[in-house]
């Protein structure tokens, strides 16, 4: 099993998760993905998370003065779930970024985000 497919089957064992794509978010292209995507289609769903993450990485809001553009998560409560977006860190600098859609009725979003940095802790894509 390769390590994007063990990650993606991690994510998917938390609880209330509906389905989660890692995407390379500077060309808006799926490296892999499981479950569902609130389109049905996982190009729209990598497309979509790309210009989200553009949106709010190049937003002045977000710039600060010991490290420009740096965000975490990204999340966003619609009333079909949960779109939570978790940037992974690669020696290229933030290109990598992990979508995960969570069922609001019976996912945390607190403990998926606790569990999804344990489980990208040590993820280096290959």
């Amino acid at each position: 099993m390769s390590e994007v497919e063990d990650c993606l089957r991690q994510v998917m064992a938390i609880r209330g998760a509906l389905g989660a794509s890692l995407i390379d978010h500077t060309s808006g292209q799926t490296v892999g993905s499981v479950g569902r995507g609130p389109s049905g289609d996982q190009w729209i769903t990598a497309a979509g998370t790309s210009e989200v993450v553009r949106a709010t990485v190049q937003s002045a809001a977000f710039a600060s003065a010991g490290r420009p553009g740096y965000v975490d998560d990204i999340v966003i409560t619609a009333t079909n779930g949960y779109h939570m977006i978790h940037f992974l860190p690669t020696t290229l600098g933030i290109r990598l970024v992990l979508y995960i859609w969570l069922d609001r009725l019976i996912g945390n979003l607190a403990m998926t985000q606790r569990c999804v940095r344990s489980i990208t802790s040590s993820f280096v894509p290959g």
